[in-house]
């Protein structure tokens, strides 16, 4: 059994012999003393992965990609929009003076359609920015959710110190 486990912390072993293990530590009752340090850590594998979540994460995930499709294409288009204004506003003729049609008037005052130009950007930029939240909140739970998982090997790890500490005095 020695072996095994050496084996078994080299990453070596296959998943007979790791079956083997967990049978060894978690079914056995006559686990010898000097293997008994390491009985907590199969016995945390095994009801790890007898949990089940309280959460139905496919479902989520698929509320997310709908979520990062809508905005993908929002941004595409509006790039899209984007370069075409750029283009035609380059290729516009050269002679003329410049001017913008707002509400179906004609500005010849560049700097009053910039400033108008300007704040109709920002409008869209703070809609942007409020619709992007619910994504900023699903990116919030992915992270809560990873931290909970690593929360869980950590008192296994606090959990085999204990028994480690107890063992050694």
């Amino acid at each position: 059994m020695n072996d095994l486990l050496e084996k078994y912390f080299r990453g070596e072993t296959s998943l007979t012999e790791e079956a083997e293990l967990r049978h060894y530590f978690v079914s056995n009752e006559n686990v010898s003393a000097g293997h008994e340090a390491y009985r907590a850590l199969f016995v945390a594998f095994d009801q790890e992965q007898q949990e089940t979540p309280d959460v139905s994460l496919p479902k989520g995930l698929q509320q997310q990609h709908k979520v990062k499709r809508f905005w993908i294409r929002a941004f595409s288009y509006s790039g899209i929009a984007a370069a075409l204004v750029l283009a035609l506003w380059i290729q516009r003729p050269q002679q003329e003076k410049d001017y913008a049609i707002m509400h179906g008037r004609r500005i010849d005052d560049p700097e009053y359609a910039q400033r108008y130009a300007e704040k109709k950007l920002n409008d869209v930029n703070e809609m942007l920015q409020n619709g992007l939240k619910p994504l900023r909140d699903m990116e919030a739970l992915k992270e809560n959710l990873r931290n909970g998982r690593k929360n869980g090997s950590v008192k296994t790890e606090i959990t085999e110190s204990d028994k480690n500490r107890n063992i050694n005095n």
